[in-house]
């Protein structure tokens, strides 16, 4: 399961080429973007088309479908992070009716999982600090994640980060 910021990280991931078409609206695909990669197992769910898909972020923003698929987004990351293996890689450092936070052991990043936007909010552990201060505030998208993102900050700020492992030794 994965979340991707933009059409650029998007293309490259799928091999889609340029000129990718909004499967809501008709228009071609331009920043900003809501995607996922698949998150709804189940094919018959009225849904299941858009859990691998994308489109313009403000299209997302008005759809009428966005709060049950960003919930559905969380809920999903949720359960995945409660399965093996996915708890050796990544911690659990908050998890509340609105937000999941994780920590990355072998990305050194902190995962950030937004229900009122669906977004997937990733942050070095180099400029955690930093994004609290100020960078989320030049990160997020106006409206849901902004919003969300202003609703947790006292939370996120309270949060300490895992010790770094250190790596491991590797054949003398």
């Amino acid at each position: 399961m994965a979340y991707f910021p933009d059409l650029a990280s998007y293309a490259y991931a799928n091999r889609v080429q340029p000129g990718v078409v909004h499967i809501g609206c008709g228009n071609t695909l331009t920043d900003p973007i809501f995607a996922t990669s698949h998150f709804i197992a189940d094919r018959t769910h009225g849904l299941w088309r858009y859990s691998d898909a994308v489109m313009h972020w403000d299209c997302y923003v008005l759809w009428p479908n966005q709060a049950k698929v960003a919930s559905m987004y969380i809920e999903a990351a949720v359960k995945q992070s409660e399965s093996d293996p996915w708890p050796k890689y990544w911690s659990v450092l908050l998890k509340s009716p609105n937000v999941l936070v994780l920590y990355g052991f072998a990305v050194n990043e902190v995962s950030v999982v937004l229900r009122k936007s669906g977004t997937d909010m990733r942050v070095s552990r180099e400029m955690w600090q930093h994004w609290l201060r100020i960078g989320w505030r030049e990160d997020c998208r106006p409206g849901l994640e902004y919003d969300a993102i202003a609703e947790i900050s006292a939370q996120l700020a309270q949060l300490t980060l895992p010790e770094q492992t250190p790596p491991a030794a590797g054949p003398t």
